[in-house]
């Protein structure tokens, strides 16, 4: 994180602390498309036509009202956001108003052309890859990708090592019944195998697709879960803070909503969350704002009632509400947890993947079959 990034979120922070009405928001989250071509059981995005759909200058729109909401970071998600042929022109544009730009993809449709565009347009390129086994990985995903993914990864950590770039590329794991037990396998090949910089675990949201419950682990895999990774947390910067680790299966926060603007597809602004927003059957204070007819700025304070009512909700367990939870007053947990635990140790290894004198001579190695096989552990 660089020093611009790191005053943003000091700012952020301070205003929160001071300011009594209308919070400023420190994370926003856009899926620009629900097209999606992958076939994950935990998720239906892929079942979507992709109707209604804001254009690039729409969301550039929406882009700017986000800035002067105060908003630091800016994820863009799916779906699978390289479905949008505009993607690399709305993540440089966020970046040039000042936000830290992420990307959550499964990589399928990289192109080593690619490489450039991503040093220049994302500060957090994260990768989902969920098995080190093929069969598991289509079993999970619905389509046999895993090999093809690793090549991916191989040539943009290839790429990105000889630009120099500063960009961020994580291991996006969604923990399940199909893949506890490959914990540790999995953590060496993100690490070892293919010279990924951090790993992120996510829950399992069991509402997430029609058979995203068959997949929820048992509470013994999610023990067995938690032990290999603390088990790995010393030797590698995973993402994940101690705090949010040592809960998994029993998560203690306020959620404070408003710390995440979410933003549909369609751009609706959900409030008070993509879970909640639209299911006025069980939750009647769930609204959605078209963000195309109404400037976000002009309804954020009338949206603090919607947030406020559900500050104390506990409903999803995904690390990006948990934590960003956590880091709304907690400053020991921002400093601590997140600044020495994730944050640093990630910047260390990224600067020691841009500074090697032979490049990414560990990638050419587990490029190899025969090293590959031998680097399981």
């Amino acid at each position: 994180m660089n020093k611009l990034a790191s005053l943003s979120f000091f700012r952020n922070h301070l205003s929160n602390r001071i300011v009594t009405s209308a919070k400023r928001p420190t994370y926003a989250y856009i899926s620009i498309t629900s097209l999606c071509n992958s076939r994950c059981r935990y998720c239906d995005s892929w079942k979507n036509n992709g109707e209604s759909e804001p254009d690039t200058d729409e969301w550039k729109k929406i882009i700017d009202e986000l800035v002067n909401l105060g908003i630091v970071t800016l994820t863009f998600s799916g779906g699978e956001p390289f479905i949008r042929k505009d993607l690399f022109e709305l993540a440089s544009y966020a970046k040039s108003r000042g936000l830290i730009t992420m990307v959550v993809t499964n990589l399928s449709l990289f192109k080593e052309v690619h490489i450039q565009k991503i040093a220049e347009s994302f500060d957090f390129f994260g990768i989902s890859i969920d098995s080190t086994r093929p069969e598991i990985y289509k079993e999970i995903r619905g389509v046999d990708w895993l090999e093809r993914i690793k090549e991916n990864v191989q040539v943009l950590m290839i790429g990105l090592a000889g630009l120099k770039a500063d960009v961020q590329v994580c291991g996006m794991v969604t923990l399940n019944n199909k893949n506890a037990s490959e914990m540790h396998e999995i953590l060496h090949m993100i690490f070892d195998d293919l010279g990924m910089d951090t790993i992120s675990f996510n829950v399992l949201d069991p509402n997430g697709g029609a058979t995203a419950r068959e997949l929820s682990p048992t509470p013994e895999q999610t023990a067995y879960i938690k032990t290999v990774i603390f088990d790995h947390k010393s030797s590698y910067p995973i993402s994940n803070s101690t705090r949010f680790l040592s809960q998994l299966g029993k998560f203690d926060y306020r959620c404070n909503p408003w710390k995440s603007v979410q933003i549909n597809e369609q751009g609706f602004l959900q409030s008070p969350c993509l879970f909640i927003s639209g299911r006025s059957d069980i939750f009647p204070d769930g609204k959605k704002t078209d963000l195309r007819k109404n400037k976000l700025s002009d309804v954020w304070r009338e949206e603090q009632k919607i947030y406020s009512h559900y500050a104390d909700c506990k409903l999803c367990n995904l690390g990006c509400v948990v934590e960003s939870a956590w880091s709304t007053y907690d400053l020991k947990f921002v400093i601590q947890d997140s600044f020495f635990g994730t944050i640093l140790p990630t910047m260390k290894r990224i600067s020691k993947r841009n500074n090697r004198r032979e490049k990414s001579k560990i990638l050419y190695v587990a490029a190899s079959p025969k090293m590959e096989q031998g680097a399981k552990k």
